[in-house]
């Protein structure tokens, strides 16, 4: 059976690059959410909550999530609210392994600020702070189901990958 390895935290926490680097490493299949929700449905993330609404966009993001399927190992990185709709966490749960990107707000805010963003519309461009520390409020209570939490700006890339691999074979022994 086929390992699922699914990366959660908040927009700008590092699972796009960590996902694919840690795919790349460990020789897994990698499948970015939010991309694979733009291919499927023509529509960015982005654009489906700004056209129609965040309720709208997250079924549609849940009914992506649970057709991935794959025949070999997979790293699936998720979009930041993924896990708190829908019951997708406990979807995800029973699929494979989670795991929480637990990165500081500040260093969330440096990387947001950093990019496009605009390209995050639940992060209101005049104060991101205050809509970043909105989001993490409403979604603490989902965040701390998550079984596993690391601090990846704290790891070397290789402990990183140590830890992933203990992790997963304690999932998954074979």
């Amino acid at each position: 059976m086929p390992q699922i390895l699914f990366i959660c935290g908040l927009p700008g926490s590092g699972k796009s690059t960590l996902g694919k680097k840690l795919a790349n490493k460990l020789k897994f299949r990698f499948i970015d959410l939010d991309i694979q929700v733009s291919e499927d449905t023509g529509i960015s993330p982005a654009q489906w909550i700004s056209e129609y609404s965040e309720d709208i966009f997250r079924k549609k993001e849940a009914q992506v999530l649970r057709n991935i399927k794959s025949d070999a190992d997979l790293i699936v990185s998720c979009g930041g609210g993924t896990p708190c709709f829908e019951h997708n966490l406990d979807w995800m749960l029973e699929q494979g392994t989670c795991v929480y990107l637990d990165v500081p707000e500040g260093m969330v805010l440096n990387r947001l600020q950093q990019g496009e963003v605009g390209d995050r519309p639940l992060i209101n461009q005049v104060d991101p702070l205050v809509s970043l520390r909105e989001l993490i409020e409403k979604r603490k209570a989902c965040y701390a189901r998550i079984p596993l939490r690391i601090e990846p700006h704290r790891l070397s890339f290789a402990e990183l990958v140590d830890w992933i691999r203990e992790k997963i074979s304690e999932a998954y022994p074979r």
